[in-house]
């Protein structure tokens, strides 16, 4: 009885406690949202951020609400989704390294659907993959052997496509250089008309990431999706072919990234799914060759405008030249040599970002500088906002190839190849690639634009792009 009495007692004062508290018990407040507006319904703020997209002038519809909101971190609406944009290199730091928990990238249903392993594959455990095979590809033992295919595919195509022009539309024989060496690098595949046939294909696959998904005959997203199709057809009988081989040698000397794809393993001991690696090798691809040949021809824009650092450049490299004689190809030492060079790049990426940000989704509720994100946000970090402050780049207006020299800039304040944990696996082979074709450029020519105001404009709202393709006349060194 005494028992009985005690539990009975027990349970009913759980009872009144949890009664009182769910009546009078003051509600635990949640931090507040970011400051901003969600502008018109479903609108939102759509219209001005794309606008600001095309011409590049992001950073400027991020300036403007930052100081509006006196925030690094503000809330709006675009393309009907509540957006958190964040700026700053705190922000920049915080997606790069200690987001991965928090936060993923968001794939539009376009990318999702030409990229089906996305629907099976997490974010995180794709990138680590994907760090795991660059880093075997640009090991010490393999990056001499890339550069000198770097040197010698520079030196062709230069001869092959540019020697002898008068005229020539630089980011046509650019894109196609830098895909024919991603091709070569990432798939092992030499042979032109191969290679001509895959790229066709790929500039229709690739038209398609951000078009609205619908998959009807003569739509965009159609024709993307028709020339994946066709695409895959290719890389499994490329892929089939590759297994054979190594079963047949194990020890294949062959170094691609397609090898190390069919050969990695993750932690439990698993082979990739065919779906996988070639997901994985188109990301590659188109991850390389746009984003570099957009780099190679806004340098040489560049160049061309700014003749003081044209001369200092062309002095590096050749004494570059002069050091390596009598060998003629370059080597990693070269490459390590070419700073001057490498400073300029990457004031010309500061102040025209080939990507003017980045979109990620909240996959749980988490708060940033006192200010509650709820999960299923969308998040982008603004690259240029941050590029173009005069707080972090003194006169943020002038092109000072200097300020990336030395030590270089604070941490996270220039991020053009991502940060921490996120940085682009490919990134040192976009370094590379672009310093062995400049190197080979100003050794032989010199050039003129045709278009001297040409504008640089954001197509498809993704890449920087010459609006005529930086067309210019040419003159042999």
């Amino acid at each position: 009885m005494d028992l009985f009495l005690l539990s009975f007692a027990t349970t009913l004062t759980i009872i009144i406690y949890s009664l009182f508290k769910y009546f009078f018990a003051k509600p635990k407040e949640k931090m507040p949202l970011a400051p901003g507006t969600f502008g018109w319904p479903i609108i939102g703020e759509t219209i001005q951020f794309l606008n600001s997209l095309y011409y590049g002038l992001v950073h400027e519809f991020v300036q403007e609400r930052t100081k509006k909101y006196n925030s690094h971190v503000f809330k709006t609406s675009l393309l009907g989704q509540k957006v958190v944009i964040f700026s700053g290199p705190a922000a920049n730091k915080f997606i790069f390294t200690q987001g991965n928990k928090l936060i993923i990238g968001w794939r539009p249903k376009s990318v999702q659907k030409l990229f089906p392993s996305t629907s099976f594959v997490p974010i995180e455990h794709d990138t680590k993959r994907a760090h795991n095979v660059i880093s075997y590809f640009l090991n010490s033992q393999n990056v001499e052997r890339l550069i000198s295919t770097m040197d010698n595919m520079s030196h062709l195509h230069l001869k092959n496509h540019w020697k002898g022009k008068h005229e020539v539309i630089v980011y046509d024989l650019v894109k196609l250089f830098t895909f024919s060496l991603s091709i070569r690098a990432f798939m092992g595949i030499e042979e032109s008309d191969k290679i001509l046939n895959l790229y066709e294909k790929f500039k229709i696959f690739t038209q398609g990431l951000l078009a609205v998904d619908i998959n009807l005959p003569g739509t965009t997203f159609y024709k993307a999706m028709k020339a994946g199709n066709e695409l895959r057809k290719q890389m499994k009988v490329i892929i089939k072919q590759r297994k054979v081989e190594l079963s047949e040698n194990p020890n294949l000397s062959k170094v691609d990234v397609l090898t190390q794809m069919i050969n990695e393993q993750d932690e439990d001991g698993k082979y990739m799914t065919e779906v996988e690696i070639e997901d994985k090798v188109f990301g590659f691809i188109i991850g390389s060759y746009d984003t570099t040949a957009t780099t190679i021809t806004l340098t040489m824009k560049y160049l061309q405008q700014m003749p003081e650092y044209f001369n200092e450049i062309i002095q590096e490299q050749n004494e570059i030249s002069m050091q390596m004689m009598p060998r003629e190809e370059l080597c990693w030492n070269d490459i390590q040599k070419m700073r001057k060079t490498w400073s300029f790049v990457n004031e010309v990426l500061r102040n025209t970002p080939v990507v003017q940000g980045i979109f990620r989704e909240a996959i749980e509720d988490f708060t940033y500088e006192d200010f509650y994100i709820p999960k299923g946000w969308k998040i982008y970090l603004s690259f240029g906002a941050t590029q173009k402050n005069g707080e972090y780049f003194p006169n943020p207006t002038k092109f000072d190839p200097s300020r990336f020299e030395g030590n270089g800039q604070v941490p996270y304040t220039s991020v053009p190849f991502g940060g921490g944990h996120r940085m682009c696996p490919g990134k040192e082979f976009a370094r590379i690639l672009i310093l062995v074709f400049l190197h080979h450029l100003l050794k032989n020519f010199r050039w003129e634009p045709k278009v001297p105001s040409e504008k640089i404009l954001y197509p498809f709202f993704l890449l920087a792009i010459p609006t005529d393709g930086y067309p210019i006349t040419l003159s042999a060194v």
